[in-house]
């Protein structure tokens, strides 16, 4: 399928591997250039684990990135094993995969999206974001009688890649984002260098794109690894 084609992927170096070995899979070379990373919160994830430690008081567990999903399943695996009590609600397919599965995902990959669909309800929520996450979800659920305990469980920090030059990014065929915190890093080290063809796993990040001056983002359909390739081989096969 991608035969012959250069895809550079963004995502965070710790996060990577997925995305890239799904590329390799469909024939591409993969070249991965991370211009972000993924660090602990700065209490050093004592509010996630005091919040897990008495997770028995929510009813809902919300997650809004693949990020915080996997951290987030990381504080619970200590947890007995006696079935949960709450339900869990993924702002995305890729979040919900992470975490093993969500009662909620909604068809659009935004947190205001999900805020749409949460039920109405008067008990609390366990909200793990990463710092500098929106609010759309907080808003919307809090004015549905919910009271919302927000949790940074990650930061996201921009880094400089090494030793890549501005002609192996122009030459290459297309170029992915997982997230807007990885766009707007792009932009700060590379400004609008990148190939023609710019895939954004969902609206957000297509919507950061377009902030920054990239016409013409492809966004994938399905939110996950598995969409942005599709994304980029559908995209590809008409140039």
């Amino acid at each position: 399928m991608l035969a012959g084609r250069t895809i550079i992927v963004t995502r965070a170096v710790e996060r990577a591997g997925g995305l890239t070995s799904l590329f390799v899979d469909a024939g591409a070379k993969v070249l991965e250039i991370p211009v972000t990373t993924t660090v602990d919160a700065l209490d050093g994830g004592n509010a996630l684990q005091t919040a897990i430690d008495t997770i028995e008081q929510y009813e809902w567990v919300v997650v809004t990135s693949p990020e915080g999903a996997h951290r987030l399943r990381e504080a619970m695996a200590l947890l007995d094993a006696s079935p949960r009590q709450f339900k869990i609600a993924a702002v995305g397919t890729a979040t919900a995969a992470a975490l093993g599965g969500a009662d909620l995902v909604p068809k659009v990959q935004t947190g205001r999206s999900l805020g749409e669909i949460f039920p109405s309800g008067s008990g609390r929520v366990l909200l793990a974001v990463a710092e500098t996450a929106g609010t759309d979800f907080e808003v919307a659920a809090s004015n549905k009688g919910w009271t919302i305990d927000r949790v940074t469980c990650y930061r996201t920090v921009s880094i400089t890649p090494t030793d890549v030059r501005s002609v192996e990014i122009s030459q290459a065929d297309a170029i992915t984002f997982a997230s807007a915190s990885s766009a707007r890093a792009w932009h700060d080290v590379f400004g609008v260098i990148m190939p023609k063809v710019v895939v954004a796993m969902g609206p957000m990040t297509a919507s950061a794109l377009s902030e920054l001056g990239i016409p013409d983002v492809v966004v994938a359909t399905e939110q996950s690894l598995q969409g942005v390739v599709n994304a980029t081989v559908e995209a590809l096969a008409s140039r």
